[in-house]
C-alpha cells in the first residue's frame, strides 16, 4: 500500500529510539511497520504498525480506528462555522445578499454533507439573529437565498454561520470545536499512513485547511482576542503535518504562535513554584515547541498579514530558530517539569473553577508525557536524557500504582473491574483538602456497563508512555502495566468492555493520537 503524500521523498519508520543494550526491535516488525514519507512526518506521528498487522493482539484498536476514522472525516466540515468577513445586506422580499469587504466562496459552505454546517447563515438585524438558508453563491460579494427575505431590510449588517441543532441540543460552532479537541487532522493523518486509504488523507487535508481558515486561526491573522486559541484547543500537530504536505505558507504563524505559546506559558513561569495554569494547557505548549524544533524548515515564507494576502518575505534562520526551541524545551523540562515532579510521580495543580485544590488529572498527565517522550527522543544532552527518563519511569510507576483502578470491583456490578484511571487522583476540595486523597471519579455503573467504558476512555491518553517506559528501561513490569490498561480500553480476555472512541470525534481523537504508538514499542524484546 502507499504510504506517503505525492511529491514526497525518503521514508521513515520512526520505530527505534534510544533502547537500552538488553531491548531490540524484532525482525518481524521491520515488514510491519508504517512507512512514512520523511522523519518529520514520523517525528509528529509516531511509530505506527500497519493496519490489521498479525503483530497487533487487539483487533479491535484497528477496526474502531478505521471505522470512525471514516464517520468523524465525513462529517467534518469543509468550512468551520465562522463570524463572516465584512458586513451584509439585503432587503425585504429578496433573495439575493450583497456583502461589503466580505468573503462568501471561502467563508460558507455548500458542499457539505452534514446539514449541520451546510448553507446555514445568519444576520444581525439590530434587534435579533435572523436565520437563512443559502442556495448559492455568486461571488465573494453576493449569494442567493432560498426564500425570500421575509425580515425588514438590513443594511451593513453583521451575519455568521452558525446554528443551533435542537436534536443535538448544541451549537454547530461548539461541535466544531469540540470535536476538534484533541486534533482530528493528527489522526486523520495516521489513518491515511497506517491504512493506504486516500480518503484519510483528503479527511486530514480537509480538516486542516478549516481550521486554518476558521475564525480561530483566519488564515494566520488571530494573534490574541476571544477568538485566540488556548494551548490544549490549538492543534498544532495535525497543521504542521499539513505544513509538511503542500501548505509551507503555514509555517510562518505557527512558528510565532508556538514561540509566543511557549514564553506565555512556560518560559515566564521557569521558576513558578507550580505549574502555570494545568499540565495539559502548559504541556501542550511544551509539545509545539518540541515538534517545531524537529520539524521547522530552514526556509519558509512569511506572510506578516496573513495567507489570504501576498507573502511579505522570506524566513532563512530556521535551523538557528530549531536550536533556541530545543534549546529552551530542554531547561523548562529539567528546571520547571522536571522540579515540580512530586516524589511520588505526580503533578498537582488546583482547579479553581471546581474549587478543587493540589490534584491530579492523569488523562492530563499522558498529554505531557507525549512531549516529554519526544523531548527524550530529540535531545543530544545525557544530562537532560537522564531527567526526562527518570520523569517517565516515576510517572508511569505512580499512575499504575496510585492513580488506576485495576483491581477495584465495580460493586453494583461485581463481575466487573473498573480498569480505568479517577478523573481527580490526590488533594481535594477547599473544604476538605484530602478528600481525593485517594481518587474521585464514578462510583457506581448503575446497572450500565457503558459507565464503566466512560471511566476507561480516561486511560486513552496514557497508552503510549507504558510502552515508551518499558523500552528506554527494559523493565517487563511496565509491558505487563500497558497490557492491562490497553486490555481494558481494547478488550482483553479478562472482559470485553472498552472505552467510548466511537461517541463522537473528541472522544475517537482522544483515544488514537496517540495510543498505537504503544503497539510498537511493547513488541520491543531481549537480545
Amino acid at each position: 500500500r502507499p504510504r506517503t503524500v505525492a511529491g514526497s521523498k525518503g521514508s521513515n519508520s520512526q520505530a527505534s529510539t534510544d533502547a537500552p543494550a538488553s531491548l531490540i526491535e524484532p525482525v518481524e516488525l521491520k515488514n510491519e511497520l508504517v512507512e512514512y514519507p520523511n522523519s518529520k512526518v514520523a517525528f509528529i506521528c509516531g511509530p505506527q504498525l500497519k493496519v490489521n498487522s498479525r503483530l497487533n493482539p487487539f483487533p479491535s484498536f484497528d477496526t474502531t480506528q478505521v471505522r470512525y476514522g471514516h464517520v468523524v472525516g465525513r462529517e467534518s466540515p469543509n468550512i468551520a462555522p465562522r463570524v463572516l468577513t465584512g458586513t451584509v445586506s439585503v432587503t425585504a422580499n429578496s433573495r439575493t445578499v450583497n456583502g461589503k469587504g466580505t468573503r462568501f466562496r471561502s467563508e460558507i459552505d455548500l458542499t457539505d454533507s452534514s446539514l449541520f454546517y451546510n448553507g446555514w447563515l445568519r444576520i444581525n438585524d439590530r434587534a435579533t439573529y435572523r436565520e437563512a438558508k443559502v442556495e448559492s453563491v455568486q461571488s465573494d460579494t453576493q449569494l442567493t437565498l432560498t426564500a425570500t427575505w421575509k425580515f425588514a431590510p438590513v443594511t451593513n449588517a453583521v451575519a455568521d454561520t452558525y446554528h443551533y441543532d435542537s436534536t443535538q441540543q448544541t451549537w454547530n460552532y461548539d461541535h466544531y470545536l469540540r470535536s476538534a479537541y484533541y486534533d482530528t487532522a493528527l489522526v486523520e493523518y495516521i489513518n491515511y499512513y497506517r491504512t493506504g486509504d486516500p480518503a484519510f488523507l483528503s479527511y486530514a487535508r480537509k480538516m486542516a485547511d478549516a481550521l486554518w481558515a476558521s475564525q480561530y486561526i483566519d488564515h494566520g491573522t488571530v494573534v490574541q482576542g476571544s477568538n485566540h486559541l488556548p494551548p490544549r484547543e490549538q492543534a498544532f500537530a495535525g497543521l504542521m503535518l499539513r505544513a509538511l504536505d503542500g501548505k509551507p505558507e503555514y509555517w510562518d504563524y505557527l512558528y510565532r504562535e508556538v514561540r509566543a505559546t511557549f514564553d506565555t506559558w512556560l518560559k515566564l513561569r521557569r521558576n513558578n513554584l507550580t505549574l502555570y495554569y494545568d499540565i495539559r494547557e502548559d504541556g501542550y505548549a511544551q509539545l509545539y515547541a518540541v515538534m517545531l524544533a524537529r520539524v521547522l524548515p530552514d526556509r519558509y515564507p512569511l506572510y506578516a498579514n496573513g495567507t489570504y494576502l501576498s507573502p511579505t518575505g522570506s524566513a532563512t534562520d530556521g535551523a538557528q530558530k530549531r536550536a533556541v526551541l530545543l534549546a529552551d524545551a530542554e531547561d523548562i523540562g529539567v528546571n520547571f517539569f522536571g522540579r515540580l515532579q512530586r516524589p511520588d510521580g505526580s503533578w498537582r495543580w488546583d482547579v479553581e473553577s471546581e474549587q478543587v485544590v493540589n490534584t491530579e488529572q492523569p488523562f492530563m498527565i499522558g498529554l505531557y508525557l507525549e512531549s516529554l517522550i519526544l523531548l527524550h527522543q530529540l535531545t543530544t544532552s545525557p544530562r537532560v536524557q537522564a531527567n526526562l527518563r527518570e520523569q517517565i519511569v516515576r510517572s508511569c510507576q505512580h499512575l499504575y500504582r496510585d492513580a488506576y483502578r485495576g483491581s477495584e470491583i465495580v460493586k453494583d456490578m461485581p463481575m466487573f473491574r473498573w480498569r480505568g484511571f479517577w478523573y481527580y487522583w490526590g488533594g481535594g476540595t477547599s473544604a476538605n483538602p484530602r478528600a481525593y486523597e485517594h481518587g474521585n471519579g464514578e462510583r457506581a455503573a448503575k446497572g450500565d456497563p457503558g459507565m464503566i467504558s466512560q471511566v476507561r476512555q480516561l486511560n486513552s491518553t496514557v497508552h503510549h508512555a507504558f510502552g515508551y517506559a518499558y523500552v528506554i528501561t527494559g523493565d517487563r513490569a511496565f509491558l505487563k502495566m500497558g497490557d492491562d490498561i490497553f486490555g481494558a480500553s481494547f478488550g482483553d480476555a479478562t472482559d470485553n468492555v472498552r472505552n467510548i472512541a466511537q461517541v463522537g470525534g473528541k472522544e475517537y481523537d482522544m483515544v488514537f493520537r496517540s495510543s498505537g504508538r504503544y503497539l510498537v514499542w511493547r513488541l520491543y524484546r531481549p537480545r
